[in-house]
């Protein structure tokens, strides 16, 4: 079994069992599987319906079949947060195995990027690695990393084949992915064409899953509603301006862009003044005999395409960052929707991966000192999990000391300027044949990173009982999923639908929705003002950038709406009931509470 199959399965174990025992979480992606499924029935077109209805991704293909064979949604969730464990440390430690070559180091550093969350510098969009809803955003980018180290290891056949699937899984990071490794091939295509002709045949072969799924989705989950009108440029501009979170102007000054352009400027480094001592020896015959198998015939192209495929998306994702201060009305509504601003998220996911990588392949004493420094100070920077492993009073004092990303600069400025400093020496052999002290200094790296990775082992997500209640194993919820008719959600209250199985006008937890289906634009203004009581153009502090309907912003509206109001509001809206807090106090009659919530009944007379 070659270097990269242990990478993938050590891995992928070993980020299921973190994913699914240590943090788990509700997944969004299973609230749009029960419309697909049929287990959850809209008896009229409301926004949120056609969301489910247009949204597009083999996901929910997928997770259909588990949910109509009777599978919970808790097990799926909890399932699927195993599954983005592993796609996460997969694509992490495959991204070093492909620079570094080194079996234990790539999964203990997948390990310690995790525990001290050093790839959580999302820009437009946050970057999630564990214990996250969002479905989406988590596995779409952990894919689209895991796309790109295959393709650096060598394992040309199932990078290829995955790039082609890619577009199913998330569509907007699948076509930034095919833009960037395009981008990387035909930067030196001479040379590459002849190792990935033989990978053709497979990436047609996921192009072809990709078609198998639009087809599927436009002729038995695609509806548009009759007679729904679009969000006027003018409109959506104001939207994205005063309520949207990810599309908003992006400082060249944040972190995600510094990331991007470091990443930049060191790919272009070692391509361009250190590509003839960039891979050991014992490396060299790792990644000829990993080509061969998979069809290819590649010495060391696998790590240079790498290196490309970094270059072009930090060149890609900068490019963007001037269009997120045009006007939204000035730009093609499909660019709007893609979300450019995400694709910085790459090379800030992958950049400590990046460098840690790197420091492996030069298999010397100070590259391996380097990464002890980078390890240990990310192990104590902020935002380490250590602090939380060890509990109070620790983490007081100690986790608000040493900043994580200076640590990362630091170790930067250190590689860059050890490796230009030692270009010119011989080539490193690899540490089966170095001299004492380097092969003292890499036993130190593993053993530090296999503690990290016992550490990640065993941390968890502390939540409790009440966040994993449903209608399965909650008298509340079971009382809400007992009753029939659309159901109108108050404040930011989220995934009421999977928790409930019952159809919901709008999600106020995330009305962001709109944006992947615009022909409701119109109908969400109408509901904001009519039933929210809110003003698109005018909206209450707390609700600017947040993507949801604020907690307490139409509390009063609520709480003055008379019985004749409400059912003015059931008549033209086909709502039948209403869920909100129990400190709320509407003019209806209960028709069940908890210690948190109450489930209100609005009359038909």
């Amino acid at each position: 079994m070659n270097g990269a199959i242990w990478v993938l399965v050590l891995s992928g174990i070993f980020g299921f069992r973190v994913g699914m025992i240590g943090f788990p979480d509700w997944q969004v992606a299973v609230e749009t599987a029960q419309v697909v499924a049929g287990v959850v029935d809209y008896p009229i077109e409301t926004p949120f319906y056609t969301y489910h209805s247009q949204l597009w991704t083999v996901l929910h293909h997928v997770l259909a079949i588990p949910l109509k064979a009777g599978v919970s949604e808790l097990t799926l969730s909890r399932l699927m947060s195993g599954v983005l464990g592993m796609v996460t440390f997969q694509a992490l430690s495959m991204f070093v195995y492909a620079l570094g070559r080194s079996v234990p180091l790539a999964v203990g550093a997948a390990a310690l990027i995790v525990f001290t969350r050093s790839a959580e510098y999302g820009t437009a969009y946050p970057i999630f690695l564990l214990g996250t809803v969002h479905t989406y955003g988590a596995i779409g980018l952990s894919a689209a990393v895991l796309t790109v180290a295959l393709l650096g290891a060598g394992c040309y056949r199932s990078g290829a084949m995955l790039l082609g699937i890619l577009p199913c899984i998330h569509p907007s990071l699948g076509i930034w992915t095919g833009i960037a490794v395009g981008a990387g091939v035909l930067s030196d295509v001479r040379r590459l064409h002849a190792d990935l002709r033989p990978a053709l045949p497979w990436f047609l072969a996921g192009c072809a899953v990709t078609i198998a799924s639009l087809i599927f989705h436009f002729a038995f989950v695609y509806d548009a509603p009759a007679g729904a009108t679009r969000w006027s440029p003018q409109d959506l501009s104001v939207y994205i301006r005063l309520w949207d979170s990810h599309r908003r102007s992006i400082d060249f000054g944040q972190i995600g862009v510094r990331l991007n352009l470091a990443a930049m400027v060191i790919s272009v480094i070692w391509l361009a003044l250190l590509c003839s001592d960039r891979v050991p020896m014992p490396a060299r015959r790792l990644v000829r005999g990993s080509a061969r198998r998979e069809g290819g015939s590649l010495g060391e192209g696998g790590p240079q395409l790498l290196l490309r495929t970094v270059a072009a998306s930090a060149l890609l994702a900068v490019a963007m960052v001037p269009l997120s201060h045009i006007a939204p009305e000035r730009l093609p509504r499909a660019l709007v929707v893609l979300m450019p601003g995400r694709w910085l998220n790459f090379c800030a996911m992958t950049f400590v991966a990046l460098i840690i990588g790197l420091l492996i392949q030069r298999a010397a004493l100070w590259s391996f000192c380097l990464l002890l420094f980078l390890s240990g100070g990310l192990l104590l920077g902020t935002g380490s999990m250590l602090w939380e492993w060890l509990g109070p009073p620790y983490g007081e004092p100690y986790g608000a000391g040493l900043r994580a990303p200076q640590v990362i600069w630091i170790a930067t400025a250190l590689l860059i300027v050890g490796a230009l400093a030692t270009r010119r020496t011989t080539a490193a052999k690899g540490i089966a044949t170095a001299r004492l002290a380097p092969k003292l200094a890499y036993a130190a790296c593993v053993a530090l990173l296999g503690v990290v990775s016992v550490l990640t082992w065993r941390s968890s997500h502390s939540r409790s009982g009440d966040y994993f209640q449903d209608r399965t194993n909650d008298v509340f919820f079971g009382d809400a999923a007992a009753h029939r008719g659309v159901l109108l959600v108050a404040g930011d209250l989220y995934l009421v639908q999977l928790r409930t199985r019952r159809p919901l006008l709008i999600d106020a937890g995330a009305i962001d929705t709109v944006m992947y289906s615009l022909v409701t634009g119109a109908q969400m203004q109408r509901i904001l003002r009519d039933v929210y009581g809110l003003d698109l153009f005018n909206p209450p502090p707390e609700a600017i950038g947040a993507g949801r309907v604020p907690l307490q912003a139409h509390r009063k509206t609520w709480e003055g709406y008379s019985l004749d109001k409400w059912r003015a509001i059931r008549r033209d809206f086909g709502v039948t009931q209403v869920l909100a807090y129990s400190d709320w106090s509407l003019q209806l009659p209960v028709a069940s509470q908890s210690r948190r919530l109450l489930l209100y009944d609005i009359p038909e007379r």
